[in-house]
């Protein structure tokens, strides 16, 4: 869910277009929403801190598309501001000074800080209202959404019911192993198996890797998969080629797929189930916003 953008990665970004030339935009208005004025400087800030902060893949890739991608969403983020105010919600001043100190300091040096914001064009004081507005905005929507998206035992038990299969432990094995790349001394490692010496001791003699350990399916290579898990129990297996060289494997437990029960899965379902009922209320409440808004598109 979009609610907040990182500002750490906001400071490790290329200097941008000269102050010179972002003042003789400053003042195109690209957009009104109920009386706030949204202009090309503010676009452009937002689309780089957003790209930057990686939290905004947009669907399309010509310039005009994109610029009206993230308009949208700035228009979105300040619908969502206006509503903080009108039900008077109220941002931690402790917070934003913690996030600028941390921003501070991972910038390195005070003056590694100021230069980085001035490379934004950006005072100390827009960038401390910049941090009020987003948790504001996070706020808010905890508020008016996320608070109110609850999730009944009765939802939790019927996707249960009705994905019992997303729930199951698959198949595993316990097993050792040995890894050879040279021929002669995997032909000595068979033979000194096929003699009955001891696996293990057999492995710390020629092994060039670790045991797999406990494998469950689908976390192998499929040729792997089938040929590990169709191993005898108790009985060092054939070599199988894989890579540069030559597993052995000695299965010491096959584990059958079981199936977790619904106490042991009902807080990852709740979880799950309150993230898709917020994401799905967030967007009718921004739409809502929306309909009720006076907005006006300058590009």
């Amino acid at each position: 869910m979009r609610m907040m953008i990182v500002l750490v990665g906001f400071f490790l970004m290329n200097a941008c277009a000269s102050v010179s030339a972002r003042a003789e935009k400053i003042d195109h208005i690209v957009a009104i929403v109920n009386g706030d004025v949204i202009t090309q400087d503010e676009l452009d800030m937002f689309v780089r801190m957003s790209l930057l902060d990686g939290e905004a893949e947009p669907p399309m890739k010509g310039e005009e598309e994109m610029s009206r991608y993230f308009l949208d969403r700035l228009i979105e983020d300040r619908l969502i501001l206006q509503e903080a105010k009108k039900l008077q919600v109220k941002a931690d001043e402790r917070i934003v000074e913690d996030r600028i100190k941390d921003i501070r300091f991972r910038a390195g040096s005070e003056m590694a800080f100021q230069q980085a914001l001035a490379s934004q064009g950006i005072s100390l004081t827009e960038l401390r209202e910049k941090l009020k507005n987003q948790l504001l905005i996070y706020a808010v929507v905890q508020k008016e959404v996320t608070a109110k998206a609850r999730v009944s035992p009765k939802e939790v038990t019927e996707y249960y019911e009705h994905h019992k299969d997303r729930f199951m432990v698959p198949e595993s094995v316990v097993v050792q192993s040995i890894f050879i790349e040279d021929k002669e001394f995997l032909k000595e490692a068979e033979q000194k198996l096929a003699a009955g010496e001891d696996f293990s001791a057999v492995a710390k003699a020629y092994s060039k890797r670790g045991d797999l350990g406990t494998v469950s399916r689908g976390q192998l290579k499929k040729d792997l998969e089938n040929f590990l898990f169709a191993c005898e129990v108790g009985k060092p297996s054939k070599p199988f080629a894989f890579d540069d060289g030559y597993y052995i494997f000695l299965l010491k437990e096959k584990i059958p797929a079981t199936e977790n029960s619904l106490n042991e899965v009902k807080e990852k379902v709740e979880s799950m189930l309150t993230a898709e009922k917020s994401e799905r209320q967030l967007k009718m409440w921004v739409e809502d916003l929306k309909d009720r808004a006076y907005i006006s598109i300058r590009q």
